[in-house]
């Protein structure tokens, strides 16, 4: 296996299952098309991601996480336009009803640029997982929010790098060769969000994270809230990496974040 079959591999996400809930979540919302521009190697140029949103009011951008779905978010898209906001939301390129098969968090970042320009600006963001740091990826490239809301953030994709090829068993040799090929496609502001935390503190942050969570360490949430000036991070024990998503706790203080007195003000 060559450093860029690996890296291929690494960046093909697999689909699971759609629930029920999450089915008729989709049909019941306002859906769009949007072309991605060109782009370079696993950033979603010339795919077509699938666009949702739902309920009217200021718009919450949110951003799944990897092998996700806009609508992993179905217990918090109620909640949100319960409390009078617009969720808005997508599947990534090689996700959900989006085209491609590649993705990575520059992807993810182009789609939120992309639905951005489609629907106006977000008034906050709310990431899980890779979606985090895909968020600070496309903030630190002009896309605009009052403030944001992480759940379980991916900080580094170093380490998750680490663990597949150990999965693969590569030799020595092949790693150095594999991590030499990712840093030389990458930049560092698609592959760390603590490299351009510090540049967003004009943002208002809010990080919830299980300090146990078996899938993504807290060190990483950690991490972004030590670099993002004023970044407060909660912990959420006992809803692992993705029940969190489901955590009643976890869309109470989102909401409280959200409607508290803003940095800005509601658009």
């Amino acid at each position: 296996m060559t450093a860029n079959d690996a890296l291929v591999a690494f960046l093909t996400p697999s689909k699971g299952p759609e629930f029920s809930r999450e089915i008729a979540l989709r049909a019941a919302a306002r859906s769009s098309r949007i072309q991605l521009g060109a782009s370079g190697f696993a950033r979603g140029g010339g795919d077509q991601i699938q666009a949702y949103s739902w309920g009217d009011g200021p718009s919450i951008l949110l951003v799944h996480g990897w092998e996700g779905r806009a609508t992993n978010f179905a217990a918090f898209i109620p909640a949100l336009t319960a409390a009078g906001f617009r969720a808005v939301s997508f599947d990534a390129p090689g996700h959900g009803q989006s085209s491609g098969i590649l993705s990575s968090a520059p992807a993810i970042a182009a789609g939120i640029r992309a639905v951005e320009e489609r629907t106006g600006p977000f008034y906050a963001i709310i990431a899980h997982s890779l979606g985090a740091l895909a968020s600070t990826c496309a903030l630190s490239r002009g896309s605009n929010a009052d403030r944001v809301i992480f759940l379980a953030a991916c900080c580094w994709v170093r380490p998750l790098l680490t663990k597949f090829v150990e999965r693969l068993g590569l030799p020595d040799d092949k790693r150095l060769e594999l991590f030499a090929f990712s840093a030389g496609e990458f930049r560092p502001e698609e592959i760390s969000a603590e490299a351009v935390a510090p540049s967003l503190g004009g943002i208002s942050a809010l990080l919830m994270h299980d300090p146990a969570d078996p899938e993504m360490p807290y060190e990483h949430s950690n991490a972004v809230a030590n670099a993002w000036p004023g970044a407060v991070l909660f912990p959420v024990p006992g809803v692992g990496h993705r029940r969190i998503l489901r955590s009643r706790a976890a869309i109470d203080r989102a909401l409280a974040h959200l409607k508290t007195d803003p940095p800005g003000r509601l658009p």
